[in-house]
């Protein structure tokens, strides 16, 4: 037979422990006697977001391409220079081209010159602009041109690469990047390549033909003043001679490509 004395005393020990415990853990334990569940780990703060990379600026054009020095780091694409459009960094004393050589141009001409034109008649085909200080004092240009001859005849083949700027014309004031000096009597295409090269000066360029002669001696560079501070068109055109008497004597401009190496 249980102690009356000792119940009581054990009751009311156990109503001690119970108020000093929270009332779904007393549930538990009194339950199954399970142990108390672990406290929840705390949630870990948010990490702060990544940088953004530096804000490109759309801009108009080249002509309105702020200053290079107040837009250290900061990019821009401008629309007008480069075939679709190209973007463009500050150093912090210039602006440079994302990539390097940039194509300027590229372009399926197909413009052609007869005999009809008459003798010794120098004709434009086609030309292609680049805006002043899109060059810089030590970069230069690579310039490629396809040329044929569809008709058949021998007499005619001289394609002319010439450049001119501010207010020259390619007829009157042009520099000549390239003179074939008829030596293309027997061809049916020539593919042209030239390079012209900043000296560390916006007006002093080294050019050089890849193929046939020019300058004092075959294939030797040739010293030249086109001034990049100024915008310089590049022309390809096509040279009659005296002997050009037939319509058959057809000069072609196929293509042509322009890149920077900057």
């Amino acid at each position: 037979m249980t102690d009356p004395v000792v119940s009581a005393q054990a009751l009311a020990v156990r109503r001690k422990l119970l108020l000093g415990v929270p009332f779904g853990l007393a549930a538990l334990q009194g339950c199954g006697g399970a142990s108390a569940a672990p406290a929840p780990s705390p949630t870990p703060a948010p990490s702060p977001p990544a940088a953004s990379p530096a804000p490109v600026g759309v801009i108009g054009g080249w002509a309105a391409r702020p200053s290079a020095a107040a837009s250290a780091g900061l990019a821009i694409f401008v629309p007008d220079v480069g075939a679709g459009g190209s973007l463009w960094i500050s150093n912090g004393s210039a602006w440079v081209p994302a990539s390097n050589p940039l194509t300027l141009a590229h372009k399926f001409s197909n413009a052609s010159m007869d005999a009809s034109v008459g003798a010794f008649a120098d004709v434009l085909l086609d030309s292609f602009t680049i805006p002043a200080y899109v060059l810089g004092p030590a970069s230069g240009l690579r310039i490629t041109a396809a040329y044929s001859f569809p008709g058949g005849s021998t007499s005619s083949r001289t394609p002319e690469i010439r450049a001119y700027f501010g207010v020259g014309t390619y007829a009157v004031s042009s520099t000549p990047l390239f003179d074939s000096r008829g030596q293309f009597s027997t061809q049916a295409t020539v593919l042209l390549n030239i390079t012209l090269q900043n000296q560390n000066s916006m007006s002093a360029n080294q050019i050089r033909p890849i193929d046939y002669g020019f300058g004092a001696s075959g294939n030797a560079f040739t010293a030249s003043t086109i001034d990049f501070t100024q915008d310089v068109t590049i022309g390809f055109g096509a040279l009659n001679n005296s002997s050009s008497v037939s319509s058959a004597d057809v000069q072609v401009l196929d293509w042509f490509s322009v890149e920077m190496l900057a």
